[in-house]
Formats: C-alpha cells, sequence, structure tokens
C-alpha cells in the first residue's frame, strides 16, 4: 500500500510542474494537464460518446499518465473510479451528463487559452 501511494506522489509531483508551466512555452501538440469539466451546478460532468479505447488504471492520476502519452487520447478521458476504467477520447466527445463515480477530464497544455 505504502509503495502505490509512493508512486501516485511521485507521479504528481513530476506532472504538476509541466502543468503549471506558462501559456507562452505551451505547445498545443504536448499534452500534460488535465482539467475536470463541470455542470452548471459544479457536478463533474461524464463523458457519454463512445471512447477511442478503454483501459484499467489504479488511479485518476494513472489515467492522466497514459492520456499524454497515448496516441488514443487527443482531447481527454473519463475516469471511472468504483470500476477503475480509463476510457481516452481521440476527438472531443459529442455529449455528456452527470453519472455517480465518473469523471471525464479535458486533457491538454493551454486548457485555460
Amino acid at each position: 500500500m505504502f509503495v502505490t501511494y509512493l508512486m501516485l506522489f511521485v507521479g504528481v509531483c513530476v506532472l504538476l510542474p509541466s502543468a503549471l508551466e506558462a501559456s507562452e512555452r505551451c505547445d498545443p501538440v504536448q499534452r500534460n494537464s488535465g482539467l475536470t469539466l463541470r455542470a452548471e451546478n459544479g457536478s463533474a460532468l461524464c463523458a457519454t460518446s463512445p471512447p477511442t479505447e478503454t483501459l484499467t488504471a489504479n488511479f485518476k492520476i494513472a489515467c492522466l499518465s497514459t492520456c499524454v502519452t497515448s496516441e488514443s487520447c487527443g482531447h481527454g478521458f473519463n475516469y471511472r473510479t468504483k470500476a477503475q476504467l480509463c476510457e481516452l477520447y481521440l476527438d472531443e466527445p459529442t455529449s455528456y451528463q452527470v453519472q455517480e463515480d465518473c469523471d471525464y477530464l479535458k486533457a491538454g497544455c493551454c486548457l485555460f487559452d
């Protein structure tokens, strides 16, 4: 259990600095951060369009790590916590809804431009 948390901590330490880079140094092809999409009431949204690829991931940070390095993840991903599933989206999903235990994160470098 300790090793798992240590790996998670190292992953956050590796990804966080690159997510905080200034936007003028952003390469649009490079994806290094994720932003949870939210409904107007603040609830996390889940993409309901069919994913490009589905795989298992023990933690959301592992899913983000896979997304930023995968060619199957051009836009973002769903993370389903209970099922420990990562659903990658190459293109922007066409539909979203609030679903328990599911968050859609838009992957990118220039998320706030």
